[in-house]
């Protein structure tokens, strides 16, 4: 009731202040005669499809307009006395833009005539935006994999094929609507997922506006993309339609290919059918007829989509040789292949005393664990196809490839109607419905080495559209637009799903036969309220209004509600095989391996994890229980616009618009950091690194339970343009111009949804809460004696930092905080540019566009590691230079498994060692374990630095705060800028022929590279930032998008075969579409991901240092294959072992 009651109240407010986003377009223009302009001329605008017609005079000043037209083509009539009059037909309206009409009335009788053909719009002459409309001709001709008009998207300039990024943007940046009514995913705006999945036959057309739209569009995107539902006309038209496409003439994918294997099986089988038409209405009251004819039209469609198709697919097997422990290794002392067993032991130097003590504490002889042999080997190949994963020195491979098919099917039913009523000339309204229901494949999400997939998702949407037109009087309208939609995709997991436990992370890259994918979805509910007006005075023509999306979305998942038990790879509880064991000596690589092949046969787990999710205070924490959340969230907006016409080719636009995106109100059940008395972004920091800091109740820093921040009520946004046409007034510049070329330029500021719900709630669930994962961490178990898992006692509220710490698995718990003042994103937009008409329907243009924002979302880690806390990069660069020196007087580099613990100390008394006395005592305690020399090697302090904390052995200061681990913050801390220049010829389709073609030249740098989800960002080192300043992955230099429409010259009406009958049957409709995409790649990085400046979880976009030039870099870089090996960098600097030639890097390259 209370939602009912907040929908009529918010529809009553923005009844009494209009407007806000409309599908509807504009006809403008001013009439002139042979001394100027004409006021008092009858302009008469008649809609082809029903006949629907509308009157306006021309005012003082010669101009006239018709506000809220549907979209179409119209004959639009001009008449007074004393001059011929004027018909322009075919004039095409299209979605939310305007059409500049301007005639030059003849002296002579009214009864004469002059008439042309319109067609639709090829010169802007009227305002700033960059937009286009994709016509029902090329939604339907054009050549579009999948019928989904979203393709069609790439013909922009501004739009790569390979990028989500529109103008220099991230994805969240797009808005798309149908009818009016936001049909995207808000719950992820990422990757623009329109949950309306539009189709070829129940789209009429849709606009593109990339850049400076105006001020009624908003709703969180800056650009915006604009669906309409095809109308019913007053006669009957339809189509049946069946598409197909398979893969019978593809070509095979290059790994297949390479290894042997058929290509991936396709058939695709689209059909369906449309039928619109005029719907008598029946008649009410006395004196009325039983039905109205002409006051109603119909539009239905309906459409299956049937893919049948397989998906390559790429697992791992382990290899029959070592499936019963055998493990094979080159000796150190002699080069000799050794075979041994690490289970039985077989093989192994048992005589020692040492020796034998070492392989007891390690469980001594045991066989092949009964769970893995049944729930792993058992299941899998045991040879694979293709390239090796794990190559021991001695050339074998110990894991490989698998190369296979997996099915990908999909089943789609979607079903669209369209009802037009015309309640009289001056009132109408349409509904609009559409369902979709769907089942899909999901092999992406889950699959094993059968061929069906273990996840599956499923989806309903439904939505509703009501519309309400009003024409007051010749100067005013109003627009009305009530939405409702619902959508509930969900991810299945497998019925196979097992009940009792799972094994995860298993070693050598080996794939899982079992399903680990566990079910999640969410059902999302939105209401959309919206009012359009508006009114003309003079030359002034005001449109304002205010719209209203109310969002109740509900989402489970049910990850690690059945126990997680991770296989072992050593732990300090789990005894390892001391490298004494092997005879001759074997190396660090092949040592490592054959820890990792017992620990997996034998069933050793170091780690079990379980979700208990709270279910209300009466049953407390349930192990298994799926967990559930509900949010709400509002976009709320009001605009108001004034286009003033100064002079018939001189219009400036200038608006305002004002978002409010609502806090997200979620479930109590989370804990976030205490940030009262937090009011700045640096005291927001401050707090989070105090030790003593704590958390409480989601909702308890802005003090309303649940809710994540405080509002963001300053979100006002200028919308600046001016369109100017010299020459087109008679003035000198005539002889110039022409009035054929116009010149553009606009700014706008856009409040973009930079992904809100899922980046905040990212932040908040994050956080120790109610719910809680149960763990046991570095133990020593085995698969057929699981030990149980326990589950922490609920704390009392508050919970200091310092006990949340002491109760996770290891002492780095996450601190995540939303910047409680974070706002919204707020983009600056703008461009210049000249159009010019050619002739031929033609015109040409050439622009530059800009964009710049600082406020973009970004989740950083503000607990750095301090690699120089109490000298510890000091000692660590002694360290590694110590065991240089020695390797160096060896005859060796310094790589992985070159470093003892005495050349680490520098007992050798080298010239260059010298002992290490700064770091604190850990930093050479542990130097006897192997990979922790092998940090000095690789030259990974932070990575070394982040073993110390995660074992609870830092004995320096390495974190500001020791009570957190990750202490992340959510806040406006990034930016990006855009500069383009984009060049366009275009025809509009006549005399059977149509073109666009543009070409983008542009540069995109931001201080956050990818568009991910969750917008979590971190910096490689807070003290300097911009180091992350640099070209976006979405970035794409050049691009050239191009398509053509020609209508052979065949069959009845054309130049050649011009006959009706069988002639034209066989001859005539014969079109030839064209797409045509060109452009360069992403940026290519070469990253150096190491965990050196920081822990390598906070490195992966760290840069590598070359001394060589960009085109030695270049040269090195492609495909080569050499003796039936593929490489991807230049094998000439690969040393024999795999290793970088004269390098110092550890092996990258298999041997095969």
């Amino acid at each position: 009731m209370k939602r009912v009651i907040h929908i009529l109240l918010t529809l009553c407010f923005f009844g009494a202040v209009a407007m806000a986003q409309s599908t509807a377009g504009r006809l403008l223009g001013s009439v002139s005669g042979p001394d100027g302009l004409i006021p008092g001329v009858t302009v008469t605008l008649t809609d082809n499809q029903t006949g629907t017609v509308r009157t306006a005079t021309t005012d003082d000043n010669g101009g006239y307009q018709f506000e809220n037209v549907s979209f179409g083509t119209y004959t639009v009539k001009f008449t007074t006395n004393g001059f011929k009059t004027f018909t322009a037909q075919n004039v095409k309206i299209e979605t939310n833009r305007e059409f500049s009409l301007n005639p030059t009335l003849e002296l002579g009788d009214v009864t004469a005539e002059v008439t042309i053909q319109a067609g639709a719009e090829v010169v802007n002459s009227t305002n700033a935006e960059l937009s286009e409309t994709i016509d029902k001709k090329r939604i339907i001709e054009l050549p579009i994999n999948g019928r989904n008009p979203l393709s069609l998207l790439n013909l922009q300039a501004g739009v790569n094929r390979t990028s989500s990024s529109i103008s220099g943007q991230r994805s969240t940046s797009v808005n798309y609507t149908r009818d009016g009514v936001n049909v995207q995913d808000q719950y992820i705006r990422t990757g623009g997922f329109v949950e309306d999945l539009p189709s070829v036959d129940d789209t009429a057309e849709f606009t593109v506006s990339t850049q400076n739209s105006n001020a009624s569009l908003g709703n969180g995107g800056s650009t915006q993309v604009q669906f309409t539902t095809p109308r019913g006309g007053d006669s009957f038209s339809g189509a049946l339609y069946w598409y197909n496409r398979n893969s019978a003439l593809s070509a095979n994918e290059f790994a297949r290919k390479a290894s042997g294997l058929d290509k991936v099986f396709l058939n695709r089988n689209q059909f369906g059918g449309s039928l619109g038409g005029p719907m008598p209405l029946p008649g009410f009251g006395e004196g009325t007829p039983m039905f109205f004819k002409n006051k109603g039209n119909f539009f239905i469609n309906y459409e299956r989509d049937l893919i049948n198709q397989s998906s390559s697919v790429t697992n791992v097997v382990l290899l029959q040789p070592y499936r019963d422990g055998t493990f094979s290794y080159r000796r150190a002392d002699n080069g000799a292949i050794q075979t041994i067993n690490v289970l039985t032991g077989a093989g192994l130097n048992l005589a020692p005393a040492g020796n034998a003590a070492n392989f007891a504490s390690t469980g001594g002889a045991i066989g092949v664990d009964p769970t893995i042999q049944a729930r792993l080997l058992g299941l899998t190949p045991a040879v694979g196809n293709d390239s090796n994963v794990t190559t021991l020195s001695n050339g074998t491979a110990l894991s490989q490839r698998l190369l296979g098919a997996s099915r990908n099917n999909t089943v789609r039913d979607a079903f669209t109607m369209r009802l037009d009523f015309g309640i009289n000339e001056n009132h109408n309204f349409y509904f609009v419905h559409k369902w979709r229901g769907e089942t899909i494949d999901r092999p992406d999400a889950d699959v094993g080495f059968d061929p069906i997939p273990f996840v599956d998702q499923t989806a309903t949407t439904r939505s509703f559209t009501l519309n309400y037109n009003a024409f007051l009087g010749s100067n005013s309208t109003n627009n009305v637009t009530l939405g409702l939609r619902k959508s509930n995709p969900t991810f299945n997991e497998s019925d196979s799903f097992p009940t009792d436990f799972l094994i995860t992370t298993l070693p050598f890259g080996l794939t899982s036969p079992e399903p680990s994918f566990q079910s999640q979805g969410r059902e999302t509910t939105q209401y959309t309220i919206a009012d359009n007006a508006s009114i003309s005075f003079g030359n002034h023509t005001f449109r304002f209004g205010g719209e209203a999306n109310l969002l109740d979305i509900v989402s489970f998942d049910e990850f690690t509600t059945t126990p997680q038990w991770r296989i072992s790879n050593g732990n300090s509880n789990t005894p390892s095989l001391s490298g004494a064991l092997f005879p001759g000596g074997i190396a660090g690589s092949d040592l490592t391996n054959a820890r990792n092949l017992r620990y997996l046969l034998g069933g050793f787990v170091e780690r079990g994890d379980v979700q208990a999710n709270f279910l209300g205070t009466d049953l407390g924490r349930v192990v298994g229980a799926r967990n559930t959340d509900s949010y709400k969230y509002g976009i709320y907006g009001l605009h108001v616009q004034d286009q003033w016409r100064i002079r018939p080719n001189l219009t400036l636009n200038l608006g305002l618009r004002w978002d409010y995106f609502s806090p997200i109100v979620g479930e109590p059940i989370y804990l976030e950091p205490d940030l009262r008395g937090a009011n700045t972004v640096d005291e927001v920091k401050a707090a989070l690194l105090n030790p003593a800091g704590q958390f409480v109740i989601v909702g308890t820093t802005v003090g309303k339970p649940g809710q994540y921040t405080n509002g963001d009520l300053n979100n006002f946004a200028p919308v600046l343009g001016f369109a100017y046409t010299p020459g087109a007034d008679g003035n000198f510049l005539n002889r110039l111009f022409a009035g054929k070329t116009t010149f553009r330029g606009g700014f706008r500021m856009s409040t973009v949804d930079d992904s809100n719900i899922l980046s905040q709630n990212n932040a908040e669930t994050a956080n120790v809460g109610l719910d809680f994962t149960g763990s046991l961490v570095d133990i020593n178990a085995r698969l057929n004696n699981l030990p149980a898992i326990p589950i922490p006692p609920i704390r009392t509220l508050p919970l200091s930092f310092a006990q949340a710490n002491a109760d996770a698995p290891t002492p780095t718990n996450t601190i995540f905080a939303n910047d409680p003042n974070i706002q919204n994103q707020q983009t600056m937009e703008w461009n210049f540019g000249m159009q010019r008409e050619i002739g031929f329907d033609t015109v040409i243009e050439a622009r530059y566009v800009g964009g710049y924002s600082n406020q973009l979302t970004r989740g950083i880690d503000l607990n750095q590691i301090d690699i120089n806390a109490g000298g510890f990069l000091t000692g660590f660069l002694q360290g590694r230079e110590n065991c240089r020196v020695a390797a160096a007087a060896r005859g060796q580099s310094l790589q992985i498994g070159v470093c003892s613990q005495a050349d680490i100390a520098g007992t050798a008394n080298l010239p260059g060692q010298s002992a290490i006395t700064t770091g604190g005592n850990n930093l050479t305690a542990f130097n006897s374990v192997g990979f922790i020399r092998d940090y000095y090697a690789t030259g990974e302090v932070g990575e070394f630095a982040q073993t110390l904390i995660l074992n609870g052995l830092d004995d320096v200061p390495f974190r500001a705060n020791p009570n957190g681990g990750n202490i992340d913050l959510l806040t406006n801390s990034a930016r990006y800028s855009y500069n383009a220049m984009q060049l366009e010829i275009r025809r509009r389709f006549t005399d059977g022929l149509s073109f666009q073609a543009n070409y983008t030249f542009q540069k995109i740098l931001t201080s956050v590279a990818d568009d991910s989800q969750a917008r979590f960002n971190t910096f490689l080192d807070n003290g300097n930032p911009e180091l992350e300043y640099a070209r976006a992955n979405y970035d794409r230099t050049h691009t050239i998008n191009i398509n053509s429409q020609y209508d052979l010259p065949f069959g009845q009406g054309r130049k050649f075969l011009n006959q009706g009958g069988i002639v034209d049957k066989i001859f005539g409709g014969w079109t030839l579409n064209n797409i045509m995409n060109i452009g360069s790649g992403a940026p290519i990085s070469i990253k150096f991901t190491r965990g050196t400046l920081n822990r390598g979880g906070r490195s992966g976009d760290g840069t590598a240092f070359t001394n060589l030039t960009h085109q030695q870099v270049n040269d090195l870089i492609g495909i080569r294959e050499v003796n039936g090996i593929r490489y991807f960098i230049d094998p000439s600097v690969i040393a024999s072992d795999g290793t970088a030639l004269g390098g110092n890097f550890y092996q990258t390259v298999s041997a095969n």
